[in-house]
């Protein structure tokens, strides 16, 4: 498996952390019957449940864009240095920013975040380049 399919494996495995991250939380603070119910009495969730919430949904953004470009990526048979490396990047960003957003780390978040899409710009230029030659 390449290393791009490998980071694509990691990108899931951060998701699904996150979310037993935050199902843990909910357990821990309103308790198993609210978390397993229907959830229509809407409780005040803490600040750090809703930066939990927002990792979640921020990362499910990022994979909208990141999945395809590695599918493409081995679909086209164009993996490279460049393409390894923004990928394993990518992934050790969105680590990073993960923990940064939970903790409530702001200014170094966004500069992670903005690394990261640079890393999805540098997946998108090696697919377009490599189609031009």
């Amino acid at each position: 498996m390449t290393i791009e399919l490998w980071m694509l494996t990691a990108a899931a495995a951060l998701q699904f952390t996150l979310l037993l991250t935050h199902g843990t939380h909910i357990f821990l603070t309103a308790g198993m019957m609210w978390g397993i119910g229907r959830r229509d009495n809407n409780r005040d969730i803490s600040d750090l449940g809703r930066r939990i919430e927002r990792t979640i949904i921020n990362t499910m953004e990022g994979l909208v864009i990141f999945v395809p470009l590695v599918l493409v990526v081995q679909l086209a048979g164009v993996s490279s240095p460049l393409t390894q490396l923004a990928a394993q990047a990518y992934i050790a960003l969105r680590v990073a920013f993960a923990l940064l957003y939970i903790f409530n780390v702001p200014y170094v978040r966004t500069a992670t975040w903005l690394a990261g899409q640079a890393c999805l710009a540098a997946l998108a230029y090696a697919i377009v380049t490599s189609s031009l030659l």
